[in-house]
């Protein structure tokens, strides 16, 4: 049986693809086992499991750019829900023993990947956009395989193969 983790969310552009992604999969391999790793704030908790797959949490959030007291604030709780990111990954990916990994971008895809490329899993990204996020332009160079939705995007990743380019996936709901 084919065991599937998907981490990406943060944003519908994130959860919607990876939902897309596993229900083609689901059609070619009805057997397979999904698991997806998001944020537990994130549309991605209540998304998730309302389309019927399984979730686990894993606290992370980006950086603030701008300069404020609240943003911080921000900064310190981000430097520590990364800090415990990777060792969290690494709980969800020994407690499922996925065959493949797939990011669809957001923050929470970092550890994840980062983490299943370390124990040898096969890897792949999706980039939905023509601009890549910076989750996925950190993780290229780490991953198996790198698919865009947009051919303009290749120009912003330095991946270990060439990009392909799939187009968006859609869900036939």
């Amino acid at each position: 049986m084919l065991k599937v983790l998907l981490a990406g969310g943060g944003t519908g552009g994130h959860i919607n693809p990876a939902l897309a992604i596993a229900s083609i999969i689901k059609q070619r391999h009805p057997d397979a086992e999904f698991l997806f790793a998001g944020t537990p704030n994130g549309m991605e908790a209540t998304l998730v499991p309302k389309a019927g797959y399984n979730f686990a949490p894993i606290k992370i959030s980006g950086f603030q750019r701008k300069v404020t007291p609240k943003n911080l604030v921000r900064n310190a709780k981000a430097a520590a829900y990364l800090s415990m990111s990777g060792h969290r990954a690494k709980q969800i990916i020994s407690g499922f023993k996925p065959d493949i990994v797939i990011g669809t971008g957001g923050y929470v895809s970092g550890p994840v990947l980062r983490q299943a490329a370390k124990l040898g899993i096969k890897c792949c990204i999706h980039e939905q956009n023509a601009f890549a996020g910076v989750a996925n332009k950190m993780l290229a160079p780490k991953v198996d395989a790198v698919m865009l939705a947009m051919p303009e995007a290749e120009k912003y990743f330095d991946a270990k193969n060439k990009p392909i380019v799939t187009g968006n996936p859609v869900r036939t709901s």
